[in-house]
């Protein structure tokens, strides 16, 4: 399948808080994510190879956010176990449609169940894996220990919790380093200094960052007692908590 490039932010006029997981953003969004985000690939291989760890026989695996479904598959070609279900659950209709049509035709080692809903409204149960990739940021802050409690209830013993956000630190230099290094990566994958202005200003109240403490007291709140940032690249980091 040929990647259809992202060009939505180029010699275009954007209102502030106007981004939307919409059609125009679904037909380009692998290469979205590719050019945006630094190290996205060794995320998904990490959620892999954390699929054939933790995953257990005759649970379920969840994908929360799942756009079109990069998590998902990268669960399903790390799960080894029997009995294994992945649900994939994101909001986005755009989204979950193009997935259920992406994956019509492939063989599927580990079944996945394909639901177009708000996360909050999601029960978790009877749970190995919960992958959440780039989504907490997109959610309310006033919703996030809610979510965090949810997984933490729904995971079974020695279950695998897997985050993945942007992140922001408490220090304000190494806040301005990180985000000009970012800034950097993504004129280095051909994004000009207009589109990356224009998918801030898109952004601006919809993607909202927590500094990696508060990501870290939530996990000890929602019961977690063993986490660690497994990948950290500029300003995105991958939690993994162990319930």
């Amino acid at each position: 399948m040929i990647m259809q490039k992202d060009k939505i932010y180029n010699n275009k006029i954007v209102k502030a808080g106007s981004f939307e997981f919409n059609d125009e953003v679904t037909d380009v969004f692998p290469d979205m994510l590719q050019r945006s985000i630094p190290g996205y690939k060794t995320t998904l291989k990490a959620i892999e190879y954390l699929a054939r760890k933790f995953s257990q026989e005759n649970s379920l695996c969840y994908d929360l956010g799942c756009s079109l479904g990069a998590s998902s598959l990268s669960l399903m070609k790390g799960i080894d176990k029997k009995g294994c279900k992945i649900i994939a659950i994101d909001q986005s209709k755009a989204m979950t449609n193009k997935f259920k049509e992406n994956i019509k035709t492939k063989k599927l080692s580990t079944p996945i169940e394909i639901i177009n809903e708000n996360i909050t409204n999601t029960k978790i149960e009877n749970a190995s894996i919960v992958v959440m990739n780039y989504t907490l940021q997109f959610i309310p802050k006033n919703e996030r220990q809610g979510i965090i409690d949810k997984i933490y209830n729904g995971l079974l013993e020695g279950g695998l919790f897997f985050i993945s956000e942007k992140t922001k630190s408490d220090n304000q230099e190494f806040n301005e380093i990180t985000d000009k290094l970012h800034h950097n990566f993504k004129i280095e994958n051909s994004y000009s200094e207009m589109e990356i202005e224009n998918k801030k200003t898109s952004l601006e109240n919809i993607l909202i960052r927590d500094d990696i403490q508060t990501h870290k007291e939530r996990l000890d709140k929602s019961g977690f007692l063993e986490h660690e940032i497994l990948l950290k690249y500029f300003n995105f980091s991958s939690f993994i908590a162990i319930k």
